[in-house]
């Protein structure tokens, strides 16, 4: 039963009520009813206005000070679904002063919320502190049990059960590299609530309160001499659609399980205005119960931070840097003999095995190492990093997100005389240089939507109240002119063609022509990539991977799969394309995006691993 303030002031159970006690009361009441509309209830859960919660408490001879907490603005995803919020659970206080038979009292409290007694009796002992929580955020049975313990008054009027809002993620693990984590003391370490912590906390407010009395009477609470109210933190909008979420993280799951792998990173975006739809990466975690993971887990986000050799799916970019410059044109041939000698290494061919004359599409096409190479060393050291730079590696993509790497890139200007034309010929086939899945996208993206380098971004919309404030798309620059990307997109719509063999055949025995993405035109680059480690390469380990967007002709998303160290899986056509294909495929039909009426395969066959 809630007792009302009046009711506490005339009834107490037998118990004198002494001047000071009444006026204590009386101040208690005039904040809640003045600030929060809120009952202080004597062993009751009560309801708090706006979920605020009282803040740490300093006290001097005749004043009092205390924080008023501000609610932690709500995060959503793009259509609304609740991804952090907050909950209001019962705290424990209690007012020392007010305690009787502190002895017997902390060996029944102690055992309730998981504390030692000798610690529980030390603070109800203690007769100079007027509140103290004892607890916080206990489980609502518990409280019950704690209402119940002390109904009776035997241990005094000190004891009090005050909800304070608790942070709560209602969908668990989902998107939880994305929302991130605020901590037990309301600040955000991760993920959005770390980046725009300063927004979503809110400004606190304050109370200063007078009391009366001297050094031999006990102090009287007059009233509040100052009180400014807390202002609520901002609620956001991500980006994030939780349908592409969910099938990201579900294909996560599936690939990481059949694949044995020891991670992964699947990212989908909105390839013209940058919106990041779905970000999934291994392993995952539930912010709700963040301190039982490794800090690296909790405050690493593996899309932005991890760097990797993007091996063949390089090739897109260079071939792109080339006919920008003028460099070559797409009927430009170059012999692949398999392997070529260059500064005394060999490089060879996956396979060692030569592909004859090669155009950029072709080397896409077959994955040759050996053409890419001698494209990357038309184009030239000056305009080949002039291009890797404006198209953002090497450097953070600015996202909303906190720990983003920059990646590796052996800038000439950086070496000097160290760097070698070596490292152009490497970097020309994606070995050599290191990026983030997160660069890498936006880089791809920028092909997808005719020459524009996008800011990537996960938060949509701010909102105070009911006013709320679009985030506006961001052009970072023109990297390349859109008949370059036409070209550019018609080679790798055939590429994907081709990669189809490896879908259908197995299943259906049939190597006839079929479409990747049934009905749809789709681009997409397959990548297999060592491992850097100690200055070399580990032998026993690769990251497949694909990148590209759908559809061709107007795409919608652009997609990057990563999978780290398959354990099944030698190539990146084996590992990534199959996610590739069921990804795009459900999201043709999410977005409601209709089949080309007059698609037809180009009757391509699969040129080998890639």
């Amino acid at each position: 039963m809630v007792i009302d303030a009046m009711a506490q002031l005339t009834a107490s159970r037998g118990t004198p009520i002494t001047r000071s006690r009444i006026n204590v009361l009386l101040l208690l009441v005039a904040i809640m009813t003045v600030l929060l509309g809120q009952q202080l209830v004597k062993v009751q859960v009560y309801q708090q206005h706006k979920g605020r919660q009282l803040g740490t408490m300093a006290q001097d001879e005749l004043t009092r000070h205390e924080v008023l907490q501000p609610r932690r603005g709500t995060i959503y995803d793009r259509n609304g679904v609740a991804l952090a919020m907050n909950v209001n659970m019962p705290s424990l206080y209690v007012d020392s002063t007010q305690i009787k038979e502190p002895e017997k009292l902390a060996l029944l409290l102690a055992p309730l919320i998981n504390k030692d007694p000798a610690e529980v009796l030390a603070i109800l002992s203690d007769k100079e502190r007027e509140w103290t929580r004892l607890a916080r955020w206990i489980a609502v049975d518990t409280a019950q049990q704690i209402e119940k313990l002390t109904a009776d008054g035997d241990f005094g009027a000190g004891i009090w059960l005050i909800p304070e809002a608790q942070r709560a993620y209602p969908q668990g693990e989902f998107a939880s590299r994305i929302v991130g984590v605020a901590n037990h003391e309301g600040v955000g370490i991760s993920g959005v609530e770390a980046y725009y912590d300063e927004e979503i906390k809110g400004i606190s407010g304050k109370l200063q309160a007078e009391r009366s009395g001297s050094a031999d009477q006990q102090p009287i609470w007059i009233a509040p001499k100052e009180i400014v109210e807390p202002q609520d933190g901002i609620a956001v909008k991500l980006t994030i659609d939780s349908t592409v979420q969910k099938l990201v993280e579900d294909e996560l799951r599936r690939v990481v399980d059949e694949q044995q792998a020891e991670g992964a990173t699947i990212l989908v975006m909105d390839p013209n205005n940058g919106e990041v739809l779905g970000m999934a990466t291994w392993p995952v975690y539930d912010p709700n119960k963040y301190t039982d993971y490794p800090a690296e887990i909790v405050n690493r986000n593996n899309a932005l931070t991890d760097v990797y050799e993007p091996g063949s799916t390089m090739k897109v970019i260079v071939t792109a840097i080339g006919l920008q410059t003028g460099a070559f044109t797409p009927d430009t041939v170059v012999h692949d003999g398999g392997v070529v000698h260059r500064y005394g290494w060999d490089i060879g061919n996956w396979n060692r095995a030569g592909n004859g004359p090669q155009t950029p599409g072709q080397m896409l096409y077959n994955s040759s190492n050996v053409a890419a190479l001698q494209f990357g060393e038309m184009i030239g050291r000056d305009n080949f990093y002039k291009y890797l730079k404006l198209f953002g590696y090497g450097q953070q993509t600015g996202i909303d997100l906190g720990g983003e790497g920059e990646g590796i890139v052996k800038w000439p200007e950086d070496l000097g005389d160290e760097w070698t034309d070596l490292t152009l010929d490497q970097n020309s086939f994606g070995q050599g240089i290191a990026v983030t899945p997160m660069q890498h996208v936006a880089a791809i993206s920028a092909i997808a939507n005719g020459g524009l380098l996008m800011w990537p971004h996960v938060v949509r919309e701010k909102c105070q109240g009911a006013q709320c404030e679009p985030v506006k798309p961001r052009v970072v620059r023109r990297v390349l002119d859109k008949p370059v990307t036409d070209a550019i997109r018609q080679m790798m719509t055939t590429n994907a063609e081709h990669y189809a063999n490896l879908i259908w055949g197995p299943s259906t025995g049939n190597w006839a022509d079929q479409p990747l993405v049934p009905g749809y035109h789709v681009s997409a680059k397959t990548g297999t990539s060592q491992i850097a480690v100690n200055g070399g390469y580990d032998n026993n380990a690769v990251i497949g991977s694909v990148i590209g967007f759908a559809p061709s002709d107007n795409p919608r998303i652009s997609i990057l799969v990563k999978i780290d160290r398959p354990k099944k899986a030698q190539w990146g056509i084996e590992a990534a394309i199959p996610v590739y294909q069921r990804v795009v495929t459900k999201l043709m039909s999410h977005f409601r995006i209709p089949p080309d009426p007059n698609y037809k395969t180009e009757g391509q066959v699969i040129g080998g691993p890639q």
